[in-house]
């Protein structure tokens, strides 16, 4: 490796600075550049991969005090090593550390650009030692191509799943030393890393690796040895990476509620014909969210080389039948759904379809590089036939193909190129250029053409799903970082949650390093989610969201929310600001993590239904406090007025803006009395809006004195899309006239269940958490786990607000005991008459066994390798 260092650091240092500088050129383009006041941040960049990075940072900079085995900061409480093994597996991720969460975005700009660089320095490296005889030239445009494809550029701001291509290259070289040479070390080894760092990307190439290992075992006579070498090095890179694989897949299969995806149709939503051309123009872009077709230009001369390698004569038919057959195999994928769900683990993608399209990219290289190597054999007939039936693919779909994203830059563009690579291919080939010019010219055609492409695919993730604005991105982090280090300064190590009625993302909690209930995750407990959206926390059907905004007084004490961020909502029962710090409220009333419960908790049913949620957690709470009250009463407006038209059946309630109003938006205004001593709230189920662009109530809530007189209390907006039901409107300690407007902006018609008024009790609520206070509970964090001291006046058990998760542990005074689970998602432990001490330990399930398999994968490698050395030396 040192020689070719040492004879190709230029073409290396080319390779690694060539696609950063496009990608740098390409996104200085569209307006991203360091400090730029438009982001990278686009979609999940925004609501997850910048919080990823930013707890990554914050465990480095806690001084040994967070652990990379769990976080409270998200979801009530996360595995953290899971998570790890799908979004925080880079090599880059410590660069987090020289930044903190307002230049986050810059952390991530430069990961980013750090990410295309090696990807095209490993590209290089691979294709160069597999294709020895080629020229460095044609291969920095080969590797600068697989850089810059499609499927990169086009979800440019999902930074995790970069790292796969930085290692891909690298497997398929590892694999060609092992079939080629019986080396086996570089395969191993990348395979291994690949599996550690991306389970999900692994499992889609090791099918490829499979399919590519059969198709070029036809190069040479078929050898059982070497199928044998193949499945033992692969076998024991999965055995090794168990390390990794073992503790996220038992934490998958507990957790995770997602089934199987079913098989709907014989085809994929949204797939024709001419797909393969259509995304083969130069700068086209349809979609990365719903109905996409795949993500897999390359370029045009790989993908015109790729046709070219079909008409070589020194590759026997059955070699070039096998490609054509894997060809055929992955085209099929992108058009028969059982095809493309079994790519995918049988789990259909939310957005971002065809997660594979890469491989057809990758597989397009790799025959681009086997032509240039027997260029030679090309004539100039076959240029032209190639040619004349990309001409008559691309002819034909925009003709024919009804392509709404095929523009007329995209042919045009397309057009120009291919003529460009037509008069240099004829060139070369009629002597009229030399090869090195042709290298030359080709290298900064395919550069360009790759760059030019690039620019297009930012520009349609922009238009899709816009780069967050900069300036916005520094609002929240002035607004929210401060409130985050108060709440940090006044807790230290006790447990404590924090959440914002208003958040910025549902990963606020871990962006800013406070403990909160929201989360926003591929990976999550599904068990404690389902709990949670039956006590009026909002989800979504997968559970990838779980949201804090939009429930009761209730749930922030018993889930130990002690303050919140509350910029513009009315006030809550004895929640008190701090200081100066108006949007920092503390909660007088959250109880510990730990509650302890006399005689033991036990499991309660809960209901379904429009208001549901209030009754289950009237249950849950009285199950904990071994009471039977009523919490929340139902209240009934005095007045109801509204200027649009309603109508409605059943439960369903329609309000349609009136042809002669100007306003846009519709709204109803009620007149109600809240009780004296109750926390007031407005259920508003099921809101369903004719603008999908805008999801947003507002709450106006008035003081209306007998006279008539209208004081303002509060005005809010909700974005109701990922909140709960509950509008707050304030505590009341006397009965309160007042007016309610609900208004729906930029709506001319909403449909949503019928309103209802509730008030929570507060004397009631105030009396049980006092009750539940009488056995005291204390909770500190400590290093991927809790100490709690309690002191019970009975016998019972201490409930947990924890995810259940197998990977707890629990000692009481020293001394091992059972952890049992809860209402299908928490935790207790059997706690005896008197003062003592908990202390829980998380330590994820399978990881010891992991570890074991780690070590053990990587002796029998060595091993293994040796003795295969050893035999080939004796022969």
């Amino acid at each position: 490796m040192l020689k070719f260092i040492k004879n190709y650091k230029w073409a290396l240092l080319a390779s690694f600075f060539v696609p950063l500088l496009l990608v740098l050129v390409v996104l200085a383009t569209n307006g991203i550049y360091w400090g730029s006041g438009r982001s990278l941040l686009a979609g999940d960049a925004y609501h997850q991969y910048v919080a990823v990075l930013s707890l990554f940072r914050n465990i480095l900079h806690s001084g040994g005090q967070q652990g990379f085995l769990y976080t409270f900061t998200s979801g009530l409480g996360l595995n953290l090593y899971a998570f790890a093994a799908y979004y925080m597996g880079s090599f880059l991720m410590p660069l987090t550390f020289f930044f903190n969460v307002h230049n986050m975005p810059d952390a991530m700009y430069l990961i980013t650009l750090l990410k295309f660089a090696c990807i095209g320095l490993s590209s290089f490296v691979a294709l160069k030692n597999m294709y020895k005889k080629l020229a460095v030239l044609p291969v920095l445009a080969l590797s600068v191509s697989f850089s810059l494809m499609s499927f990169l550029m086009s979800q440019i701001e999902i930074i995790m799943w970069l790292d796969v291509f930085i290692w891909l290259p690298l497997i398929v070289w590892g694999l060609h030393s092992l079939q080629d040479f019986g080396r086996r070390k570089l395969y191993f080894i990348s395979l291994t890393i690949l599996f550690i760092q991306n389970y999900y990307f692994g499992f889609m190439i090791a099918i490829f690796l499979v399919l590519y290992f059969l198709v070029r075992s036809t190069l040479a006579k078929w050898s059982w040895r070497k199928l044998l070498d193949f499945v033992v090095t692969s076998l024991l890179a999965g055995l090794t990476s168990l390390i990794m694989l073992l503790p996220m897949y038992l934490d998958l299969r507990a957790n995770n509620s997602d089934a199987w995806s079913a098989v709907t149709g014989i085809f994929t939503d949204n797939s024709h014909v001419f797909d393969i051309f259509s995304k083969n123009l130069v700068g086209s872009y349809d979609t990365t969210q719903f109905n996409a077709v795949p993500m897999i230009y390359v370029g045009l001369m790989p993908l015109a080389l790729a046709l070219l390698f079909f008409t070589t004569q020194t590759v026997r038919l059955r070699t070039k039948l096998a490609f054509l057959g894997l060809i055929a195999f992955l085209i099929a994928s992108f058009y028969l759904q059982a095809l493309d769900l079994f790519w995918q683990g049988m789990h259909s993608p939310n957005m971002f379809l065809h997660r594979y399209a890469f491989l057809f990219s990758l597989l397009l290289v790799l025959l681009a590089a086997e032509t240039l190597s027997r260029w030679q054999e090309i004539k100039i007939w076959h240029i032209l036939l190639v040619v004349g039936f990309l001409i008559l693919g691309f002819a034909a779909t925009v003709i024919w193909g009804n392509y709404h994203y095929v523009k007329f830059v995209n042919i045009a563009l397309t057009a120009l190129f291919g003529l460009a690579y037509l008069l240099l291919m004829l060139s070369q080939k009629r002597g009229w250029i030399s090869s090195n010019l042709f290298a030359i010219i080709l290298f900064i055609f395919m550069s360009t053409e790759v760059a030019v492409n690039g620019f297009y695919q930012i520009q349609g993730i922009q238009g899709n799903w816009n780069f967050a604005s900069r300036t916005y991105y520094n609002q929240q982090a002035k607004l929210l970082q401060p409130l985050a280090t108060k709440v940090q300064n006044l807790t230290s190590s006790n447990l404590a949650r924090t959440d914002n009625t208003s958040p910025d993302t549902a990963n606020d909690g871990m962006k800013y390093g406070y403990n909160a209930i929201a989360q926003f995750s591929s990976v999550r407990n599904s068990n404690t989610s389902a709990v949670m959206n039956q006590l009026g926390f909002h989800t979504d059907s997968t559970y990838l969201n779980l949201r804090y905004p939009q429930n009761s007084l209730l749930m922030d004490s018993i889930f130990a929310v002690k303050y919140n961020i509350n910029q513009s909502q009315p006030d809550k029962y004895d929640f008190s600001t701090l200081g100066n710090l108006t949007d920092l409220s503390k909660n007088k009333n959250a109880l510990s993590l730990g509650i302890f419960v006399p005689g033991g908790y036990k499991n309660v049913k809960f209901t379904t239904g429009n208001n549901s949620s209030l009754e289950n957690q009237t249950k849950f709470v009285n199950a904990l406090a071994k009471t039977q009250n009523q919490f929340f009463k139902e209240f009934y407006t005095t007045s109801e007025k509204t200027d649009d038209k309603i109508t409605g059946t059943g439960n369903s309630v329609t309000l349609t803006q009136k042809a002669t109003d100007t306003t846009n938006d519709v709204s109803v205004t009620y007149g109600i009395t809240a009780p004296a001593h109750s926390q007031a709230y407005l259920s508003v189920p099921n809101i369903s809006y004719i603008s999908t662009n805008f999801q947003n109530a507002t709450i106006t809530i008035s003081n209306t004195s007998k006279a008539g007189v209208i004081a303002p209390i509060a005005t809010y907006s909700v974005a109701t899309e990922d909140t709960g039901s509950l509008f707050n409107l304030g505590y009341y300690d006397k009965a309160t006239s007042l007016s309610v407007t609900l208004s729906f902006p930029n709506n001319s018609q909403v449909s949503f269940d019928t309103t209802s008024f509730w008030a929570l009790d507060t004397v009631t609520y105030q009396s049980v958490i006092n009750k539940l206070k009488e056995n005291k509970v204390f909770d500190r964090t400590v290093k991927n786990g809790v100490n709690s001291t309690i002191d019970a006046k009975s016998a019972g058990q201490v409930f947990l607000t924890l995810p259940y998760d197998k990977g707890w542990s629990a000692k009481l005074d020293g001394q091992s005991v059972k952890i049992h689970k809860a209402q299908n998602g928490f935790m207790t432990v059997n706690i005896p008459k008197g003062k003592h001490q908990l202390n829980l330990r998380f330590f994820p399930q399978g990881l010891k066994i992991g570890i074991f398999c780690f070590i053990l994968g990587i002796f029998l490698f060595v091993l293994y390798d040796w003795r295969l050395k050893r035999k080939q030396s004796d022969i």
